[in-house]
């Protein structure tokens, strides 16, 4: 008798699921598993939309990508992929920088709109940003940061390109090299006055996201940014900031109360130099 009532109840159940309709703010039904509106907006939020499409048109294309998504989802979870220790590990990766991404979302809601003064201050504080932007032409040299810490002492010691490939050739380390475009105006002040205050054809080198640049500067080309067409990008730098450096404060509040232990040799350093590394184009 207990068996035949819980067979009741999941067939009960499973007739429920099949009588969803999609109505009001349900899009759609996947054996049973809705999908709202507002899972189709997020989706066309981060999408590129053909020119010309309708609105409707542009709702289809995006539930139909977000029926297709959570049909191979399922056979995934079929296969018991949503069980294992990677996906397990990305899970929480994915949480993680969601609750970030939404965390910066809601602290620039209460970001303030700089004064009129604050642009004019900030705009002449970073000339190589606005007036004096100007777009560099760069022999660049990139290879993935090499575990050996001796590669890196001999390239300080190289005074040209060609003793940098000598360096790299003799230690047998791979390198990618072509002709690159540096923005002064996403390298940073204090970054192009280090680099401009290097002699003609001395190179300069980057370490970031685990990758190495050395580049020499070949030509440039100036590309002010005056007017109004200055202002709206001040405002937002001066609010990206404002926005960086309430993130930095409200890390510092959370390190300040959490217990954090690490295994031996695995803790990070007392102090860490940091600084804007020269943004290059391929």
């Amino acid at each position: 008798m207990k068996w035949y009532l819980v067979s009741v109840a999941a067939c009960s159940l499973a007739i429920a699921a099949c009588d969803k309709e999609p109505t009001g703010q349900v899009a759609a039904v996947v054996d049973g598993d809705e999908i709202t509106f507002q899972e189709v907006n997020a989706e066309l939020a981060g999408a590129n939309i053909p020119a010309g499409a309708t609105k409707e048109q542009a709702q289809q294309a995006a539930l139909q990508r977000i029926v297709e998504r959570r049909l191979l989802a399922r056979a995934a979870q079929e296969e018991g992929l949503d069980k294992s220790p990677e996906f397990l590990v990305r899970q929480r990766q994915l949480e993680d920088a969601l609750l970030v991404q939404l965390l910066g979302q809601k602290l620039a809601r209460t970001t303030s709109v700089p004064t009129e003064r604050e642009v004019d201050a900030f705009m002449k504080k970073n000339p190589g940003t606005f007036e004096n932007r100007t777009v560099y032409k760069v022999d660049r040299i990139q290879f993935p940061a090499p575990e050996n810490t001796a590669v890196m002492k001999a390239l300080q010691a190289d005074q040209s390109m060609a003793s940098v490939v000598a360096t790299l050739q003799k230690m047998n380390v791979k390198f990618d090299r072509q002709t690159s475009d540096m923005d002064s105006a996403r390298v940073g002040e204090q970054r192009l006055k280090q680099i401009l205050s290097l002699r003609s054809g001395e190179p300069f080198m980057v370490v970031e996201g685990g990758v190495v640049t050395v580049g020499v500067i070949t030509g440039q080309q100036q590309v002010p940014i005056n007017g109004a067409d200055a202002r709206p990008l001040a405002v937002q730098a001066i609010r990206n900031q404002s926005l960086s450096n309430s993130l930095r404060q409200r890390l510092a509040a959370e390190k300040a109360k959490a217990e954090i232990e690490y295994k031996a040799g695995l803790a990070p350093p007392a102090t860490q130099k940091s600084g804007a590394a020269p943004g290059t184009q391929g």
